[in-house]
């Protein structure tokens, strides 16, 4: 199917700057100001418009993995939850280290993303020259505490030479980890920016917020999971078996309350998938699903709380290309920019995890009743999944430059 010319009229259209009713042209790919002749016409009439998500925070497994997940079927679940754009971490086998495999990881996504495509770099025990030459990445991830694979760095020498070396590094740091890692980097300092991956709890919450206060405040980010901001350690079994593990009721609400007062900046999944036998056997591994219920859950959460829909597609779009200097026009609606869209039923629905496009067919989530469910997912101004089915079975996305 080739690319089409669209008119979805009568339809809210929230983003970062607006939240209104209107009608939105979609040409060649992008969002235009005026009327275009042939478009086809899509009533939006009680539906809400917003940005094409997008997920800073996803392990689709591929490659040497691909039984929990590959990036056809992990992309498939992005785009059928209204996520038009993901970057990928790098503990795949073999892991991210080395430019060659992150060409190979490039090349595999060419071929198997229906979504925009973005790939993080690892930080090994020797790879720091890699990683001083490794080109349009969104950042290096540094592992600090335990994770799928066995990446997890305990020496501090190691962890001074890699914030030397990127100009951007995630950490998977919990707790007190998180707390010297920033003071090692301070020590260093501050060569490179730093984001906090899965924010779960709220010592964590309270030195963001301190050096959001501070003269490192343009150099520290952080993103929090809806799995960590709907859900406690009171939630028991193996789909809620996760890392960084679920926290208490005064942790999810100090991750609220981040939220809020925007200590915390965008949200995340850490799409984690594992098969159903996996999570039913005797070693239950670690990770969620999360893409495919990302909007919803949220959605849901944000009016239940009366918080600004505007706010949500701020942290879901336009914050994270501005925390990873994405050079592409995205994140909003406006004309100019590229037509990644979602549109969303608010009508309530079930999430019903044997239904899930990922592998991963579970979710601490399942049979819960949430507010909103994505209708249309449009990347790059084609349609690509409509009320349930993928109509372009052959669109791909492209991979996102960064400045």
């Amino acid at each position: 199917m080739s690319a089409m010319n669209y008119h979805i009229k009568n339809v809210r259209i929230i983003d970062a700057t607006q939240d209104r009713m209107g009608d939105v042209f979609i040409e060649d790919g992008v969002i235009v100001e005026n009327e275009i002749q042939d478009a086809e016409v899509i009533d939006g009439t009680g539906k809400i418009l917003f940005p094409g998500l997008i997920d800073p925070h996803v392990h689709f497994r591929d490659p040497g993995l691909t039984h929990k997940e590959d990036l056809f079927t992990g992309s498939r679940s992005a785009v059928a939850g209204g996520v038009t754009t993901f970057f990928e971490m790098p503990n795949t086998k073999p892991p991210t280290f080395t430019i060659e495999n992150l060409e190979q990881k490039r090349a595999l996504a060419r071929e198997k993303s229906c979504a925009n495509f973005g790939f993080y770099f690892g930080a090994g025990m020797a790879n720091a020259e890699e990683i001083k030459k490794v080109k349009n990445i969104p950042g290096v991830k540094l592992y600090l505490n335990t994770t799928t694979g066995d990446l997890k760095m305990d020496q501090e020498d190691t962890w001074r030479t890699i914030f030397n070396a990127a100009h951007r590094v995630l950490l998977h740091a919990e707790g007190e980890t998180f707390a010297r890692a920033i003071e090692i980097w301070k020590e260093e300092g501050e060569p490179c920016e730093v984001h906090l991956c899965h924010v779960s709890l709220a010592s964590e919450v309270t030195l963001l917020r301190e050096l959001k206060q501070s003269e490192y405040a343009d150099k520290i980010s952080s993103e929090a999971c809806p799995h960590h901001l709907l859900l406690t350690n009171e939630v028991r079994g193996p789909f809620a078996e996760m890392k960084p593990p679920l926290a208490t009721k005064a942790d999810q609400e100090a991750l609220w309350e981040g939220v809020v007062d925007g200590t915390i900046d965008i949200f995340a999944t850490d799409h984690a998938p594992h098969t159903k036998e996996e999570k039913l056997g005797a070693t239950v591994p670690f990770g969620v699903p999360g893409v495919e219920t990302l909007l919803p859950l949220l959605f849901t959460e944000f009016q239940k709380r009366n918080l600004s829909l505007q706010k949500l597609a701020f942290m879901t779009s336009k914050r994270t290309t501005e925390l990873f200097h994405v050079q592409n026009k995205k994140g909003v609606l406006t004309p100019g920019y590229d037509a990644d869209l979602v549109l969303l039923d608010p009508t309530s629905s079930v999430i019903d995890a044997e239904q899930f496009f990922s592998k991963a067919k579970h979710s601490p989530f399942d049979g819960q009743e949430v507010g909103g469910q994505v209708e249309k997912t449009f990347v790059r101004g084609t349609l690509v999944f409509d009320k349930g089915v993928f109509v372009n079975e052959d669109f791909r996305g492209k991979e996102i430059l960064f400045y």
